[in-house]
């Protein structure tokens, strides 16, 4: 995936590397002859965060923070920190880096709070947990999360996107302390995802299969439980939830999105329009959306300063889904 100076894919980009045939034949063969071989070899294809050309850098306008980091059972998670008072945090998405939330930083902090970017296991600066170096899996990610929660104190507030959403919900379930949450274009049910996924790869239903199994005892919890829908219905107090979606994104279904809405007490969608191919990515420099988030996370200080400028000529609307 190529960049440009935002640090985000720029327009006429592929979202995610092609998959190579030779992989396709090989998962295609193992499905019809020793779909457990072929299982034990998706399985750390499915655990590997995409290798993507990005720039790690924050956007124009942004200094250099704080290095700052959290540990859980030995693994260390890196992270950056701005300004003072309560603290937001900033998870990224699958294959991402904590630059990619990186336009918030100046607006939260200009409001008066603390802004901390985190880098998920085995992405950027951060070290892997149980698995190989470049990989991980959704519950190293929200532990992740709520190590980070633990060290540096409660959250006024988490802004995540994609699968960092999934990761933040989850810790919230597991006692992270959090105020509210403003999910970005969040990562859907992982049913739909395997689907997804099983037809890049060239693979059918006994893979997929055993690839669920092996998920199931590798996160010692089943994969689905891991969803946010799922998350929504297991918590008796759910901090309110914003979430921020394009019906144009073809990485996370906006229908899911409205499905969490459904589930999530309180929760309230903005919707965003013409956001194109790759609304996925163009969501996190969108002025709308980041003033919707940022509006929904309160400023400390009287004077809070405007979202700075969308990427690209594209229009949008915001409001609540009838």
């Amino acid at each position: 995936m190529m960049a440009g100076e935002s640090g985000l894919p720029e327009a006429g980009s592929g979202v995610e590397p092609p998959i190579e045939q030779k992989v396709r034949l090989a998962l295609g063969l193992l499905e019809r002859f020793a779909p457990a071989i072929g299982s034990r070899w998706a399985i750390e294809l499915w655990c590997t965060p995409p290798a993507v050309e990005m720039s790690l850098r924050m956007p124009p306008g942004v200094p250099p923070g704080e290095p700052v980091e959290a540990v859980w059972s030995g693994h260390r998670i890196a992270g950056e920190s701005w300004g003072r008072g309560p603290t937001v945090y900033l998870v990224h998405g699958w294959g991402g880096c904590r630059a990619h939330l990186g336009v918030f930083v100046k607006p939260l902090v200009e409001a008066g709070h603390r802004v901390i970017a985190v880098d998920l296991p085995s992405h950027n600066d951060s070290e892997p947990g149980d698995l190989a170096p470049g990989r991980t899996t959704i519950v190293e990610c929200a532990e992740a999360v709520r190590a980070f929660v633990r060290t540096h104190g409660p959250a006024h507030a988490i802004v995540a996107h994609s699968l960092g959403a999934k990761a933040a919900a989850l810790a919230v379930s597991r006692g992270a302390e959090v105020d509210r949450l403003v999910f970005l274009a969040p990562m859907g049910d992982f049913s739909w995802y395997l689907d997804v996924f099983a037809d890049r790869h060239g693979f059918g239903p006994r893979i997929r299969r055993g690839l669920v199994n092996r998920l199931d005892r590798r996160l010692k919890m089943p994969l689905y439980d891991t969803d946010i829908a799922a998350v929504a219905v297991t918590l008796d107090d759910p901090p309110p939830l914003l979430i921020v979606h394009d019906p144009d994104d073809p990485d996370s279904p906006y229908e899911m999105s409205q499905r969490i809405l459904d589930l999530w007490p309180g929760a309230s969608l903005v919707t965003t329009r013409g956001l194109g191919r790759l609304a996925h990515y163009r969501i996190l420099r969108h002025r709308r959306a980041i003033n919707a988030g940022l509006e929904f996370i309160g400023g400390v200080n009287a004077e809070r300063a405007a979202a700075p400028s969308e990427v690209g000529e594209v229009s949008a609307t915001t409001g609540p889904v009838d």
